[in-house]
């Protein structure tokens, strides 16, 4: 072998190596980024579904759950069953925090609100408390909401992330369900 091909092997091998280091880098930011976005997407549904879960366990209950902090607690303590349960990425036990009500949620935590219900549409309520019977008489709806931080770890992408007060992308959702009367 002489020295030119010696010379002009070790110079591919350079360039090759060069070459790997660009499209490498670029191939591997694209890599986590589509871990990312997968993580976002599976955490966004889970926790949808602890949302509806929970909405749907509220209004299967027959006590008044608005009538009482230990009843919002047992809302609160439903959800964080949900979130063990369907595994949500970056919850820990007990870390929620229930609030009084959704505007007042915050940071991490489930919140439900009772809204009156009205004769019409924007028209006047149909009663002067925020909490349905207890008896199941009238047709109300119970609206539950979720927050959770997920973590980030694609680089840049917590300067533009959505804030729960906590460091992580926050995931929020409100499910809102009826409650239907009992039959005469």
């Amino acid at each position: 072998m002489s020295v030119a091909e010696a010379h002009t092997r070790r110079s591919r091998s350079g360039q090759a190596l060069a070459e790997f280091a660009l499209v490498g880098g670029v191939f591997f930011l694209l890599v986590a980024a589509i871990i990312q976005f997968g993580l976002l997407m599976w955490s966004a549904n889970t926790v949808t579904q602890i949302t509806r879960d929970t909405a749907r366990w509220a209004v299967t209950q027959s006590t008044t759950p608005c009538d009482s902090t230990a009843n919002r607690n047992a809302v609160g303590a439903q959800a964080d069953l949900f979130a063990r349960q369907w595994k949500l990425l970056g919850y820990q036990a007990g870390t929620w925090t229930t609030a009084g009500s959704i505007a007042s949620l915050t940071g991490p935590g489930v919140a439900a609100d009772w809204p009156i219900p009205s004769v019409a549409p924007g028209g006047p309520p149909l009663f002067n408390t925020d909490c349905p019977p207890s008896n199941s008489s009238v047709a109300w709806s119970v609206r539950i909401q979720v927050n959770q931080p997920i973590p980030i770890f694609f680089p840049g992408l917590q300067l533009i992330a959505p804030s729960c007060g906590v460091p992580g992308y926050c995931l929020s959702s409100t499910t809102e369900v009826r409650m239907e009367p009992k039959a005469p």
